[in-house]
């Protein structure tokens, strides 16, 4: 027998989760492997590419190695930060042609399919495994992140993969069918042991005094055999189901429920004396970096600790609020202080109302106040952070940066006081996760998993199995199941349209709140990263004489109420973003006063580069540009623009003015790309190639805006104007999608290019005859497509005259925008 690897190439957390998963079944579905090796794919050279290489067939042991890859895709088409190694590696022309010749292999593909390009990496993976000599053993599965329909891919693709690599790797022998009793998860492995306190005498104490303070809570009124009232979960399916409170709930039968793994993670109690032990191991990990020549590298498992050192609303919204808040302390404090901190966000709410309040009898509120509400659910900030003096994070326009956010502190307050109460395990106890190094209960609630995302159907599956209460155990597989009685629709009104967390779910079904740390950790992820575009440039410090290397990225603060539903009085629930609400409260002193100067009760938040590989303004400065940003799409165009004026500034002045007044630089020699080899490093203390610049024409750049009010979330206004002033900018096309008469008929960037017959022809004017570029950010479920749709249709009325018909046409203008995608002229950077 052999080891079954399973590597994982992960970005926001989800291949991870499968994979890991996936691992912890191997020991219920196959009697063959001995053991599992689960690592990142980056791993492989120090974990299993000496095994790969072995003939196991000269031992006798298996026919082949196995091997189940999960990947997402990130970016354009590009492999996540812990697999990217893995796919240069397998991309080479140097490695062998039989490099996987004793590999059988199986491929999971993660993405999104709002990108053009569809689980890129996945499929590269796939198809290079089998080029060099690797033998599939199931065929490439391809599930979307961008549609919420990831488990209708994974979970059939789960439920066989073990099973069929056992087959191939087993030189033949017959394999046993396996049960659902088998392949499902019991109880009993996802509670694990109870986890004790081995606090000291005085925890102790305290523990009994919280145990005495319960019973005491407890009515003595309640008779042993009396029938407990239902809870507000199962009243709530009952009325979704139109099911009397007499009536019994349906049963979901075990087949149309999700297939269930073992725990993903397992956690131990550490005494005092472990926790010393292990603390020489760390030394390493503290250890600070002084210069660039060190390759240190930030990643999600190695963060920067970055200073907030500036802050503003980009949008017209008031900064009373903040100022306010920031009298309860300064940033520093109230990321420490969880109830300052839920002061803070209470406060924002309640000065951010979202709807009128309720007025029995009286007219609803005028137009102008309900426009009001609206504007304030649309709160765009733009952040300002530290980055490290020695040079060892840098970035270009167009790269994002992944920012690390804890749980609410209400939800982590919740958690933390469910399992003292009903497991005595207070948040001062040290305990080792995955065998890692000791930390307090408190730290793994608060950072490690993930409480304020809504609840997957296999995630509440597993919630289902520590309920106490039949009532509720039925109501949640009911939820989770695909039979008649419950199905998508069930949970999709109950889950999905009112982003039910976990911590709903334990409020809602109170029984659940049986399940143990170990429980929780295997129930739940970790919390994904939060990534935003930068909308700054490297060059601008040199030009403006900034003290801290620096960047800024913008977002939205997701504040929104979920829709009605009659059948659900905890419906129309008010939600906010877990981080972007976070960091306005922590940003306030800022937001009240944009130009304060920085201090050493700055907040910290922890943070890692994102880079791209296509979403990069063209080497050429001649080439055009046509720049399509709605909302805060339009934040790593403001990148661009500024890395543009900063060039452009490298100058003289008197040729800065010079060019700005001719529009031309003087020569027209050009380079090819690849014979541009600068960084950011090159440029500091030099004038960032300024011999090269001199030969380049200026090219046209136009921008497409838009928002939905524009005395409100015209974002950027000044900073575009100014751009449009010195010449930078050609041309500025906007769209105000709420403004009008005319609510019917919506003002979009697609819409202006449609109707302003100008616009259009100039846009085909630049796509065609100029050759410019043309980059796309923004909400990609809607406005990606459209605007994609919209380009297509002005290309096939261009070349309709040299067309035989509507349909050659629009069929040579979709053949030429997929031309410009692959030659990287048409680039998107969209999110769903």
């Amino acid at each position: 027998m052999a080891p079954l690897y399973i590597l994982f190439g992960s970005a926001t957390g989800n291949s991870r989760h499968i994979a890991k998963d996936l691992a912890a079944t191997v020991p219920s579905k196959s009697s063959y492997f001995d053991s599992v090796v689960c690592c990142e794919l980056n791993d492989y050279k120090k974990k299993c590419l000496k095994e790969w290489e072995t003939d196991p067939t000269s031992t006798g042991t298996a026919a082949k190695h196995g091997l189940i890859v999960v990947c997402s895709t990130t970016g354009n088409a590009e492999a996540p930060e812990n697999a990217d190694r893995f796919v240069r590696w397998i991309k080479r022309k140097t490695t062998s042609h039989t490099q996987f010749q004793f590999v059988a292999f199986s491929v999971l593909a993660l993405g999104d399919s709002n990108y053009d390009v569809f689980c890129a990496a996945g499929k590269l993976i796939d198809r290079k495994l089998a080029e060099l000599g690797g033998t599939r053993v199931v065929p490439l599965a391809c599930a979307d992140e961008g549609t919420g329909t990831l488990e209708e891919v994974v979970d059939p693709w789960v439920d066989v993969v073990v099973q069929k690599m056992e087959e191939a790797c087993s030189s033949g022998g017959s394999v046993s069918a396996t049960t659902d009793d088998e392949t499902a998860c019991t109880t009993e492995s996802l509670v694990g042991k109870q986890l004790h306190s081995q606090d000291t005498s005085s925890s102790v104490t305290e523990e009994k005094k919280m145990e005495n303070e319960d019973v005491l809570a407890t009515p003595t009124t309640t008779q042993p055999n009396a029938p407990s009232p239902a809870s507000d979960g199962v009243n709530t399916v009952r009325n979704l189901l139109n099911i009397s409170s007499t009536d019994p709930l349906p049963t979901a039968e075990n087949s149309s429920l999700p297939t269930l793994s073992a725990s993903l993670s397992s956690c131990e109690l550490v005494t005092e004396e472990e926790v010393g032990r292990t603390r020489g191991d760390s030394i390493a990990d503290n250890m600070t970096v002084s210069s660039a020549s060190s390759g240190v590298h930030y990643t999600l498992a190695r963060p920067y600790e970055s200073r907030v050192i500036g802050a503003r609303y980009l949008t017209n919204t008031s900064g009373e609020c903040a100022e306010k808040v920031s009298l309860l302390g300064g940033g520093e404090e109230i990321q420490r202080d969880n109830d300052v901190l839920i002061k803070a966000m209470q406060m924002y709410e309640d000065h951010f109302p979202l709807k009128p309040p309720n007025k029995e009898g009286q007219p609803l509120d005028s137009n102008e106040d309900l426009k009001a509400y609206d504007k304030n659910g649309k709160r765009v900030i733009e952040m300002s952070l530290s980055l490290p003096d020695d040079f060892t994070l840098e970035y270009e326009p167009g790269d994002s940066v992944g920012i690390i956010v804890p749980n609410s502190p209400q939800a982590t307050n919740f958690i933390l006081d469910m399992l003292r109460r009903r497991h005595g395990i207070l948040p001062t106890q040290k305990i080792s996760v995955d065998a890692s190094k000791p930390v307090t209960v408190e730290d793994v609630i608060r950072n490690n998993i993930d409480l304020c995302s809504p609840m997957k159907k296999k995630r509440l599956f597993l919630m289902s199995m520590f309920a106490t209460d039949p009532d509720e155990e039925k109501a949640l597989r009911l939820l989770c199941s695909t039979s008649a009685e419950g199905g998508d629709d069930l949970f999709q009104c109950y889950v999905e349209d009112q982003r039910r967390t976990v911590i709903d779910i334990l409020k809602e079904f109170p029984s659940c709140q049986s399940i143990t740390l170990e429980g929780l950790l295997g129930c739940l992820p970790s919390i994904p990263p939060r990534y935003y575009s930068v909308c700054s440039s490297p060059l601008e410090e040199h030009q403006n004489g900034s003290v801290h290397h620096s960047l800024k990225v913008a977002f939205s603060v997701v504040d929104y109420i979920t829709p009605y539903n009659p059948k659900d009085v905890n419906s129309n629930r008010r939600i906010g973003g877990l981080a972007t609400r976070y960091l306005e409260c922590i940003c306030s002193s800022f937001l009240n006063n944009p130009t304060s100067s920085t201090s050493s009760t700055d907040p910290v938040i922890r943070i890692f580069p994102k880079p791209t590989h296509d979403f990069r303004l063209p080497p050429n400065l001649s080439t055009p540009l046509i720049l399509i940003g709605p909302g805060t799409g339009i934040a790593p165009f403001l990148g661009f623009l500024s890395h543009r004026q900063a060039q452009f500034a490298s100058f003289e002045s008197t040729e800065a003015a010079e060019m700005a007044s001719e529009g031309t630089w003087r020569g027209g020699y050009e380079l090819d790309p690849e014979e541009l080899h600068i960084t950011n490093r090159d440029a500091r203390g030099l004038n960032l190639a300024v011999d090269y610049m001199r030969k380049q024409r200026a090219g046209e750049i136009d921008v497409f805006f838009g928002c939905r009010y524009s005395d409100h979330d015209w974002l950027y206004r000044e900073e575009m104007d100014e751009f449009k002033s010195v010449g930078i900018l050609s041309n500025l096309f906007t769209a105000f999608s709420r403004e009008g008469g005319n609510c019917d008929e919506k003002m979009y960037v697609q819409t202006v290019m449609q109707k302003d017959k100008s616009c259009g022809r100039r846009l085909i004017n630049m796509i065609m005859e100029k050759d410019a570029s043309v980059y796309v950010c923004g909400d990609g479920n809607a406005m990606g497509r459209d605007v994609q749709d919209t380009i297509v249709n002005l290309l096939a009325d261009e070349m309709n005259d040299s067309c035989s018909g509507d349909s050659d046409a629009k069929e040579s203008a979709v053949a030429y925008l997929n031309q410009m995608k692959a030659s990287g002229r048409f680039v998107l950077d969209i999110w769903s």
